[in-house]
């Protein structure tokens, strides 16, 4: 009799067993599920010192890197947010070859897996940016130059390219920072300027072309330098906040007085990475949040 109620119950535990699989099987394959997406993204201008480095992350797992600071200390940074098993970044963008942009990337490329690239295809002299592009090659990475008209689409929105007007393929500037992008980042309703080390001259000549330069937030140009961020240039942007992007007690004296005393005529909000060290904001939907 044990031996026979014994049976029966194996048999019902079993049956049951089978039956939950069905059923679980059904309700992830033979049914249609409704994908929940959460619109979000995270702007972080990351603290490097004196350069700029910037770190876009989308709620679907997409990085975006624009430029790399001017050390190592970019990979210390990137190590708070992305985990370490995630070391992909899916774009990467440097605005111009300066050392305080360009070197940081250089280290990335050795940790983390690299999808594509984009950059202004200037021919600067100097031996790291040839080894750096040199790498980019060896690497198989997808390269491409980049100019006024060109859009990159990401999850939910899109980086518009505004300068140069042209391609610099092959040419050797005499100031690199005329050469930086120009891009605005449109997200939910919201958008951010980013202008790499651009001088007013570059300004003025987006000012003469009419190009919408309205924007929520404005990562301030050259880390707060009195060659850039002109009166009639934040005329238009018109940000409800502006991001130095600067190293504490630099030898350059950035930011200078002027472009502060700038910023506060039009009553902008000043986030400085000497002060406050790595700055975040995200956008929730059609919100944007500082963090």
């Amino acid at each position: 009799m044990k031996t026979f109620l014994r049976r029966n119950l194996i048999y019902l535990v079993g049956g049951l067993l089978v039956i939950n699989i069905v059923l679980l099987f059904f309700s992830l394959f033979a049914f249609p599920q409704k994908v929940v997406t959460t619109e979000n993204l995270k702007i972080i201008f990351l603290d490097v010192g004196q350069g700029d480095a910037i770190l876009l992350k989308t709620a679907e797992g997409q990085n975006v890197l624009v430029d790399g600071g001017p050390d190592k200390s970019i990979i210390y940074k990137l190590d708070q947010y992305i985990p370490f098993y995630q070391r992909n970044i899916d774009l990467m963008i440097l605005t111009h070859p300066d050392p305080d942009h360009l070197n940081g990337l250089i280290e990335v490329l050795k940790r983390y897996q690299v999808r594509s690239f984009i950059f202004n295809g200037v021919d600067d002299e100097s031996v790291d940016y040839q080894q750096f592009l040199k790498k980019i090659d060896e690497l198989g990475i997808k390269k491409e130059i980049v100019w006024q008209g060109k859009k990159i689409n990401l999850i939910d929105g899109y980086l518009d390219f505004l300068f140069p007007g042209q391609s610099l393929a092959g040419q050797n500037l005499k100031d690199d920072n005329e050469g930086s992008l120009i891009f605005k980042l449109v997200f939910g309703g919201k958008k951010i300027l980013f202008v790499g080390d651009a001088t007013q001259k570059v300004e003025n000549q987006l000012l003469k072309e009419g190009i919408d330069l309205s924007a929520d937030i404005l990562k301030v140009g050259h880390h707060g330098s009195k060659s850039s961020t002109g009166t009639n240039f934040l005329g238009k942007v018109k940000p409800i906040y502006a991001v130095i992007s600067v190293g504490k007690d630099n030898k350059y004296g950035h930011p200078n007085l002027r472009v502060l005393k700038n910023l506060e005529d039009i009553q902008v909000q000043v986030l400085r990475t000497d002060q406050l060290s790595d700055i975040i904001f995200e956008i929730d939907g059609t919100d944007l949040i500082k963090k």
